[in-house]
């Protein structure tokens, strides 16, 4: 029997939620979507107060699983399988989610940071959004990266696709805590505890209600940008990455500079 890709454990008032698929480093994968979404359930069901989110093996999340999104998972995800219905379902959970981070976070691992309310790194922590290389969007890192660090901060992170270490992540307010690695998870575990140990359920419901009711979220529009990508774009890039070549871009670039052309003639 296969081991499920994400772990379950009640922590007394607490439930750790581990993704638990180490040797592909966590990707998001359709199987840790509906993982994810389904703990979410239990840990809402037994009534937990906080929920904290750590990844096992030598990384915290490497981005989406690239054979699901060469296999269309982009254009049509079944709503138990899209990773931007499931970050909404972190994002608005009505109980505190901790995101306990090591080593890589990548494209839609970070994402996955970036929908819990709070973050606590390891040292050895490194955020990385890699997606316009591969001819894909961050669609709900550009959603919710911004009112994280500031819109100038998240163009440039999305835009240079530079790797942050949990240093500067510090600094720019990506994470809220750095702490050596082997007390990550503790560390996350205890400032859930923190939150929730002399503190009621209706009035942390409702702070977390107004939190995200002041910085709204058009999460239908998060849903359905990948959509506004060209298709080929995305395919060239994802088979590049794959076969573990550079993809070629510059017939596309050619593709516009003609569009212009001859949008230019007929005016």
């Amino acid at each position: 029997m296969n081991e499920s890709k994400v772990l379950y454990e009640r922590r007394g008032n607490l439930a750790l939620l581990t993704l638990n698929d180490p040797g592909r480093r966590n990707a998001l994968s359709r199987e840790i979507v509906r993982g994810l979404s389904g703990a979410l359930d239990k840990a809402s069901n037994e009534g937990v107060r906080a929920v904290v989110i750590a990844g096992s093996g030598p990384a915290f999340c490497a981005g989406a699983n690239i054979d699901d999104l060469r296999d269309g998972w982009m254009e049509s995800p079944h709503p138990d399988e899209d990773p931007a219905v499931m970050f909404k379902r972190i994002a608005e959970f009505d109980r505190p989610v901790v995101a306990a981070v090591h080593g890589a976070a990548v494209g839609g691992g970070m994402e996955l940071t970036l929908a819990c309310d709070l973050v606590v790194a390891a040292e050895s922590a490194w955020f990385f959004m890699p997606e316009l290389g591969h001819g894909v969007i961050p669609n709900t890192g550009l959603a919710l990266l911004s009112r994280v660090v500031g819109l100038r901060r998240a163009s440039e992170l999305i835009l240079t696709r530079r790797r942050v270490s949990a240093e500067e992540s510090l600094d720019i307010g990506l994470v809220n805590r750095v702490v050596h690695g082997d007390k990550v998870v503790d560390a996350a575990l205890s400032l859930a505890e923190q939150i929730v140990e002399s503190v009621p359920p209706g009035a942390l419901k409702a702070a977390k209600l107004n939190l995200h009711a002041h910085a709204a979220i058009d999460w239908n529009r998060v849903l359905k940008s990948p959509l506004d990508v060209p298709k080929q774009e995305w395919k060239e890039g994802l088979t590049a990455f794959n076969e573990k070549r550079a993809p070629e871009y510059g017939r596309f670039w050619e593709d516009t500079k003609h569009q212009i052309k001859g949008a230019n003639l007929d005016s």
